[in-house]
C-alpha cells in the first residue's frame, strides 16, 4: 500500500516571562543591616529554576525555585558599601528575564559623645561639648566635620553648633530656674530622614550656694500645710484678742 504525504501547521507563542523584585526594609540602609529580597515570576517554572540577585552588577545571593513562582532570601549589607548608592536587580535563569531595579543609599554609621557639668546652679550658663564621628567604608571611625549638632535640655533650652575639622562641637545652655535632675541630649539628624546619632547626659540643677533648702511636696501635702498654718494663725489671733 502506498500513501501520499500529509502535513498540518499551527502557531505557538514563546514568552520569556517576567520577574519582579522587592527589597525590605525600604532604604536608606546601614552596614550590618539584613535585607530581604523577594522575587515573583509571572508563571511557575516547570523545572528547577534559579534567580540571581546582583548589587551594582555583582552577584550577591541566589534563590532556587521549584514549581513555585516566587521565593525570598536575605543578605547582610557589608561595611564596604557605606556611603554608596546601591542598585539591586534579579535575573532569572530559566526565562532569561531581568527584574525591575531597586535603588537605595547605604548610610555611614555615626556616633556622638556628650559632656556637661554634673551639677550646675539655677539660671547658670554652662557648656555642653562632644565629638561626632562616622564609620567609613574600611570600618574606621573618623571625624565628621561641618555637621550640625543640636543640643536640647529636657526643660526646653536648646542650642546648635557646627562640628569643626576634628568633629568637635560646643554650645552654651542656661540651667532652668527650678532645682532638679534634667536630661541634656545632643543629636545629629544625619543626611536622611532617619536620625543618625544621639547622646544623653543627666544634669543636676542645684539652688545657689547659701540659699535656703527647696522643699518638694505632693499637692495633697501642701493642702495639709496650708490647713496647719491657718489653725496656728487663728490661735495666735485669738490669744491676742483675749490678752487685750
Amino acid at each position: 500500500m502506498s500513501y501520499a504525504p500529509a502535513s498540518a501547521q499551527t502557531t505557538i507563542t514563546v514568552s520569556t516571562g517576567t520577574i519582579t523584585l522587592s527589597v525590605s526594609p525600604n532604604p536608606p540602609w546601614t552596614p550590618g543591616q539584613t535585607l530581604t529580597f523577594t522575587v515573583t515570576l509571572s508563571t511557575a517554572p516547570w523545572t528547577t529554576d534559579y534567580v540571581t540577585i546582583s548589587a551594582n552588577g555583582t552577584p550577591i545571593a541566589s534563590i532556587q525555585l521549584v514549581g513555585t513562582p516566587g521565593g525570598s532570601t536575605t543578605w547582610t549589607v557589608p561595611q564596604s558599601y557605606a556611603g554608596q548608592s546601591v542598585s539591586f536587580v534579579a535575573t532569572d535563569t530559566l526565562f532569561g528575564a531581568t527584574s525591575n531595579t531597586v535603588t537605595g543609599t547605604v548610610l555611614y554609621p555615626t556616633k556622638i559623645t556628650i559632656s556637661a557639668p554634673s551639677t550646675v546652679y539655677v539660671n547658670q550658663p554652662f557648656t555642653v561639648s562632644g565629638t561626632l564621628q562616622y564609620q567609613n567604608a574600611s570600618g574606621s571611625w573618623v571625624a565628621l566635620a561641618g555637621a550640625t549638632v543640636t543640643v536640647r535640655g529636657s526643660w526646653g533650652g536648646s542650642a546648635t553648633a557646627t562640628t569643626n575639622s576634628s568633629g568637635q562641637y560646643s554650645v552654651q545652655l542656661t540651667a532652668p530656674s527650678s532645682p532638679g535632675t534634667y536630661t541634656v541630649t545632643a543629636s545629629f539628624t544625619g543626611s536622611s530622614s532617619a536620625a543618625a546619632a544621639m547622646g544623653y547626659s543627666p544634669l543636676a540643677v542645684s539652688p545657689p550656694p547659701g540659699a535656703p533648702p527647696v522643699i518638694t511636696l505632693p499637692d495633697w501635702a501642701w493642702g495639709l500645710v496650708g490647713l496647719a498654718v491657718g489653725l496656728i494663725a487663728g490661735g495666735l489671733i485669738g490669744y491676742a484678742v483675749g490678752k487685750s
